[in-house]
């Protein structure tokens, strides 16, 4: 049975491939429209922006500084969120850079053996958000034109994916008591490694670290380019539903979804909830992102997409809620 379902599964991925290709040749107006404003934005943002932190972290998780930063702010996030001292590190530097930076982070602690599995898939879901220069300077001022709520929307954002991955690793608690195997000999590694000498700097570990970064960044620019492809063939195709046309361009690209949303002729309390939600929930390709960065250290996809849409519910709620009573 579970043969027979995965070899439906691999003819319904090949048949969308197929499906993808015959409407690129169909639709070439709306294809290089899609991958010109894909390309735009990862060359204008994504580049710039992404690859300097890259290459910057791995330098850092490599030669242990990350161990320094995090006992700065372990103080307070240790006993907030129940973290390790090096499952700091992922929370500072997903606030600051974004998605996919945090899971980034999280997965490179995880395969140098610094912090448990189930530690990692909690900061997962919690880390890998929206940059706060995307919802700030993106969102807020350049497409819904509200500099006055760009706080109030980074708030509810990262509230909501903090509560989101809170209440998620609540729930699933109960189903794994104690440590496994695993987490054990991450534990015996990690003090083993703190009794050797610490790592030096190398021309060769920085060389390593600036071809991840092109690797990681090149990556991501694919997966943006593919997915406003798809945004924009069906803006072309689908018929004017309404909102349900615009959440599912939102659902699959944000960027796209965000521009169509805040040049719609809906009402602004509308765009506010539903950009709110989109972001929050980071689209099928953050998604994407996300998982070819975290690559195979045995992060659960499916547990991380569950913990994005349990948030973005929550984020739904709280734009409501301001959109109703706080503005």
């Amino acid at each position: 049975m579970i043969k027979f379902i995965r070899k439906q599964k691999n003819r319904l991925i090949k048949g969308l491939i197929l499906l993808f290709m015959i409407l690129i040749l169909i639709f070439p107006y709306d294809t290089f429209r899609g991958a010109s404003n894909g390309l735009l934005l990862w060359f204008h943002n994504v580049l710039p922006n992404l690859l300097p932190c890259v290459i910057v972290s791995n330098l850092m998780i490599s030669l242990n500084i990350t161990r320094q930063i995090s006992k700065v702010f372990y103080p307070f996030l240790g006993r907030v969120f129940r973290v390790s001292p090096e499952g700091c590190y992922p929370i500072a530097i997903g606030l600051l850079s974004g998605i996919p930076m945090g899971a980034k982070s999280t997965a490179d602690l995880l395969f140098e053996k610094k912090i448990q599995r189930r530690e990692a898939q909690f900061l997962l879901g919690m880390c890998n958000n929206a940059s706060p220069m995307f919802i700030i300077g993106y969102i807020a001022i350049t497409q819904l034109k509200l500099p006055q709520i760009k706080y109030a929307l980074f708030a509810i954002m990262y509230c909501s994916a903090i509560l989101g991955a809170l209440l998620m690793r609540f729930l699933l608690s109960h189903r794994k008591t104690g440590l496994n195997q695993q987490d054990e000999l991450i534990i015996h590694n990690t003090e083993l490694a703190s009794r050797t000498m610490p790592p030096r700097f190398s021309f060769d570990l920085l060389d390593r670290s600036i071809m991840n970064g092109f690797e990681v960044v090149t990556k991501i620019g694919g997966y943006i380019i593919l997915f406003s492809i798809l945004a924009q063939i069906l803006h072309a195709i689908l018929p004017d539903i309404g909102l349900w046309k615009l959440l599912i361009m939102g659902i699959l690209e944000i960027t796209t979804g965000i521009s169509q949303i805040a040049a719609s002729n809906i009402d602004v309390h509308t765009k506010i909830v539903l950009v709110t939600f989109l972001t929050t929930f980071g689209g099928f390709s953050g998604v994407a992102q996300t998982k070819s960065v975290i690559g195979n250290q045995g992060l659960s996809i499916k547990l991380y997409i569950l913990v994005k849409l349990v948030s973005a519910g929550i984020a739904f709620v709280l734009a409501y809620l301001y959109v109703t009573y706080g503005m």
